[in-house]
This record gives C-alpha cells, structure tokens and sequence, in this order.
C-alpha cells in the first residue's frame, strides 16, 4: 500500500503539533517547579496531593485548638499557683491568730488581712485570658455588664451582722477542646468544682468573722475555733494542689500531641513536595530531547515541502 504525501505531510504536522504541546508543558513546569499545573496533567498523583493538603489542613486546625489549650491550662496553672501561696498565708496568719498573747485588736488586724487574701483570690478566680474567663466552665463569656463568673454578696442578718459570701455565675460544665478526630480534652475543672466545691471562700469568711468575733465562739452562726481552721486551709491547699497536678498531666499530654502533629506534619509537607514538586535536572533533559526532536521534524516538513514542489517544476 502507497501511504500518500497528504497522509505523510499531516502525520509529521501532527507529530510537530504533539511535541509543540508537550515542549510547552515542560516549560511550564520547568518555571512553576510543579509537576502538574493542571489535574489533567497526573490525575492520579493530584488526587494523592489533594489527600496531603487535606491532611495538612486538619493537622493545622488541631494544632491552633492545642496551642488555645495550652494557654488556657498554662494560665489556669499559675493562677492556681497564685491562689496557693495565698491559702499559705492564711494558714500562717490563722497560726498567729491562734495564740493567747493575740488580743481582740490584733486579731481584728489579721481579720482584716484574711479580708485582702478573699478580695485577691475572688480577683484570681475571675482570671481571664483574651475575652475568655479561665475558672467559668463552658460559660467562658456572655455575661451581663458587671456581671463575673464569681461575685461577693452580703447578706445582713436580723442582729445587724453582715455575712458575706461568694457566688457562681459560670458553667457546671467543664471546658473541652477537639484535639483530634472525634477526641477532646477537658481544660482544667469548671469553677465550682474548684473553688466552690473545695470550701475556699467558705473556710476563710468563716475565719475572717471568728477573728472579727475575737475567738468568741458561736456555732449558730457557723464561727469555728480558729484552730480548726489550719486543717480546712491544709485541706484546701492540697484540694487546690491536686487540680494543679491534674492541669499538669494535662499539658503534658497535649504538648506531646502536639510535638507528634508537628513531626507529622513535616512528613505530609515532605510528601507534598515529592509529589508536586518538578525534578527540574530531569525536565531540562526531556526538554533538550524534544527539543531535538522537533527540529527534526521541521527539517522533514522542510525536506517534504520541497519535494512536493520541485513536482510542478
């Protein structure tokens, strides 16, 4: 069979058209540094770079809810550190309270310090990080102006005598935060749980009126012998001591997550960047190859195209 010089001349315009386009998509490649600039190029290597970004994208989202947490927990930790040394300080002025030599005058003068330490950790319990309240459970704003997630009220009773306490306007619920997929972990405790639960406010109003009393004790209303309460502040410091040991387990753990999401992440990026990223050495190779392939096809074209016209001559 005789193949025609029409059929030769569109089979090498077609072999030219072909390596025109793939010169060109070299070049792209070449000065983007993609090995696809389009899903057509590598389908299947586009769905695999699709999964890595996804991957990527989810890591970083739990990575900004870690490091919220961490805040959070760091923050609620020093706090608590705080309220500690306070409870401390109270232990100590109870102690001193509660000797003979003490007179009604000096203890008043104790009275009034327990008074600061209650004003300084109301403060600290209503510690905030940004907008966010630390110690209010999931109610961690929204409130009402002037309104707090811990509030001193005072009640007066028919003697005249003015009994204060605290109140808790936050959530019974702790906070949590998605760490992972359908995982989460709880930020610390919610404020009753701490403060309320433990008897902290209770114990040191109670020992602020006693001193007040000047040891004059009356159980109806709810005064202790002042040495009775060097135990509940005992207790209440290693109550306080354990919710710190909790939050401390707490950030371990999230700062180990957070350090495998970061090695994680490195390996995705990696893989990433094998599957999208050109190997230029290579491509300059195809290129130069092509290339030469497609000034031999000129030459031909050249070569048939004379021929054909040396025929009308």
């Amino acid at each position: 069979m005789r193949i025609g010089f029409n059929t030769k001349f569109r089979s090498i315009l077609a072999d030219l058209n072909r390596l025109s386009s793939e010169i060109n998509l070299i070049q792209l490649k070449i000065s983007s540094g993609k090995n696809f600039t389009r899903p057509s190029d590598d389908p299947s290597s586009v769905v695999v770079s699709l999964n890595y970004k996804q991957g990527i994208s989810n890591i970083e989202k739990y990575q900004k809810a870690i490091d919220d947490g961490l805040s959070i927990l760091k923050s609620q930790e020093s706090t608590l550190g705080n309220v500690q040394d306070l409870i401390a300080r109270a232990k100590v002025l109870a102690i001193q309270a509660a000797n003979d030599t003490q007179n009604a005058q000096s203890r008043q003068a104790i009275a009034n310090e327990i008074d600061g330490i209650i004003s300084v950790i109301l403060s600290l319990a209503n510690s905030q990080l940004g907008e966010k309240y630390l110690f209010a459970g999931k109610k961690t704003s929204g409130y009402s102006p002037g309104e707090k997630p811990f509030e001193i009220i005072r009640e007066t009773l028919p003697d005249g005598e003015i009994i204060e306490k605290i109140i808790y306007n936050g959530s019974v619920e702790d906070l949590e935060i998605g760490y992972d997929k359908d995982m989460a972990i709880t930020l610390g405790k919610n404020g009753q749980e701490i403060f309320m639960d433990s008897g902290l406010f209770e114990t040191l109003f109670a020992l602020k009126r006693t001193l007040q009393a000047n040891n004059n004790i009356d159980y109806k209303k709810e005064q202790y012998n002042i040495q009775e309460f060097i135990g509940k502040l005992d207790n209440i410091y290693n109550y306080i001591s354990a919710e710190r040991g909790g939050i401390g387990s707490q950030i371990s753990h999230l700062e180990t997550k957070k350090n495998l999401y970061q090695d994680f992440r490195q390996t995705l990026e990696t893989n990433l960047g094998n599957v999208e990223s050109a190997d230029l050495a290579e491509l300059v190779t195809k290129l130069q190859s092509l290339t030469i392939a497609y000034d031999a096809a000129l030459r031909a074209t050249a070569m048939i195209s004379d021929l054909s016209l040396a025929k009308y001559l």
